[in-house]
């Protein structure tokens, strides 16, 4: 019995090798960024630049074997992926130094003064852009 190439083994995948693809959660939108590196098993299995391998279609992954899956799935990148993926990390980031942030901590006061005029100055503008939008869009205000 010969064993059959995988990359030049004709799949019926939506992806192709090299494409930019998007983990999705199914509750909380976009989990992470990544490529497809290659086709296994006659193109069946999908395994992408992060090491996880999938069914070629990105519906499950390849290994679970349940017949209910409500796990995370694969998708084609779209534009606003990477600033959700990007947020998530960045509020993942946040948290984690707050929570590790004690009276003992190593930063100077002036340094978490900076930190919470930011905070304070972001949270301002987000009140201002919900204020604006309860009142009606910008057209409205200049009198277009």
């Amino acid at each position: 019995m010969t064993r059959s190439d995988d990359t030049t083994t004709r799949h019926a995948s939506p992806f192709r090798e090299g494409e930019a693809v998007t983990v999705i959660s199914g509750e909380k939108g976009p989990q992470s960024l990544t490529t497809v590196r290659r086709f296994l098993h006659g193109g069946r299995c999908m395994e992408l630049a992060d090491g996880t391998q999938w069914r070629s279609d990105g519906k499950r992954q390849w290994n679970y074997g349940g017949s209910f899956y409500r796990g995370p799935v694969v998708e084609p990148r779209r534009p606003e992926d990477e600033a959700h993926v990007n947020r998530r990390r960045a509020i993942g980031a946040i948290r984690k130094f707050a929570n590790d942030l004690n009276a003992d901590s190593p930063l100077s006061a002036d340094a978490l003064l900076r930190i919470q005029t930011v905070i304070q100055e972001e949270t301002a503008a987000v009140a201002g852009l919900t204020t604006e939008s309860r009142d009606g869009d910008a057209s409205d205000a200049d009198g277009a």
